[in-house]
């Protein structure tokens, strides 16, 4: 049977869609040995994962573990060690969540950003992900066997996921017509794109600018609050919201101050980029903006270009629309 599988490892998390599930997780990997044991058996939300032998933990819980391992970078990414094993492992995961059986024919759905596609590295990342991939999960044997790679442009599964429902139908023809300008803001970067007509243009655009520098000022600001902090860039997103990193139950860093400053100046960054890549924003029909800093930056983007689009969980749009392209793809070898 034919299963559709999508995962977006991006800098800053993964994201995995298939047809019963669905989630984000961080970018970060860790192994086994460096993490302690509970001593009252309250477990974390970390699962052990072993692929040749290594044992490795991610889960929700991973930014709470001193020595972790981050896939973020740029160059020569997709054939980072860590990098092959955290998507190994984040598959496996979403196989096994997906009931997916070894003698199943897997269709792995990826997206890379739009001046990737053709190259060396979406060739790399194909290669991550092709063949037999074997990773026991809290000691169960999960083989997940893929046959075929599909590696989309990024900003195609943001339209995607407008113009396809679930089941890969189309539920807004529209989107066959208009042009429609993306922005997509990720954890390193904010890349721009032109979809016309469902075909990309050749207007990629990346600006140096993203959520990574958000969090990086923030931690820049509690380490300078306490040096034994040693906060990283990750560690600051699950406290993003409440404005307090907690070092301790004895010490709370409040950083609620330094917020408004840090998306300011991240936000001209990336308001810059797009006057200095589109020049003029009235020729799009539609502006959709996704990605992770998506609804932090709505406001300011919106004042600069008119109306916008949040895409639906924005963080989650690209995987949701490569899903729909991927089962669309599978009802259309069907004749469906």
């Amino acid at each position: 049977m034919k299963k559709v599988l999508v995962i977006d490892h991006g800098n800053g998390n993964i994201k995995g869609r298939s047809e019963v599930a669905a989630g984000v997780l961080p970018s970060l990997v860790a192994f086994k040995k460096d993490v302690g044991e509970s001593i009252t058996g309250k477990k974390a939300k970390l699962k052990t994962y072993e692929i040749e032998g290594i044992e490795y933990v991610w889960g929700k819980d991973i930014t709470k573990v001193k020595d972790v391992f981050a896939t973020y970078g740029f160059q020569n990414r997709y054939k980072e060690p860590l990098y092959k094993v955290l998507t190994s492992i984040a598959l496996a995961d979403l196989a096994l969540k997906s009931k997916v059986q070894p003698t199943d024919e897997v269709i792995v759905i990826t997206g890379v950003p739009s001046n990737e596609i053709g190259t060396e590295a979406a060739n790399n990342l194909k290669e991550v992900f092709e063949g037999l991939h074997t990773v026991k999960i809290e000691g169960k044997t999960v083989k997940v066997n893929v046959e075929e790679v599909i590696i989309l442009p990024q900003p195609i599964g943001t339209v995607m996921g407008q113009y396809l429902d679930t089941e890969g139908f189309v539920a807004d023809e529209r989107y066959e017509d208009i042009r429609v300008g993306v922005i997509d803001i990720g954890t390193g970067t904010t890349d721009l794109d032109s979809i016309t007509g469902l075909r990309r243009e050749n207007e990629f655009k990346s600006v140096e600018a993203g959520m990574k520098d958000v969090y990086q000022e923030i931690a820049d600001y509690i380490n300078s609050q306490n040096s034994n902090a040693k906060v990283e860039y990750y560690h600051v997103e699950p406290f993003f919201e409440s404005g307090q990193y907690k070092l301790s139950e004895r010490h709370i860093i409040d950083f609620e101050e330094v917020k408004p400053k840090a998306v300011f100046q991240v936000s001209e960054k990336i308001k810059q980029g797009i006057k200095n890549a589109w020049k003029t924003f009235d020729r799009f029909d539609e502006i959709i903006i996704t990605g992770g800093g998506a609804e932090l930056f709505a406001s300011a983007i919106e004042d600069l270009v008119g109306s916008v689009k949040v895409a639906e969980k924005p963080q989650q749009a690209n995987a949701e629309g490569f899903f729909k392209y991927g089962m669309f793809k599978v009802s259309e070898e069907d004749g469906e």
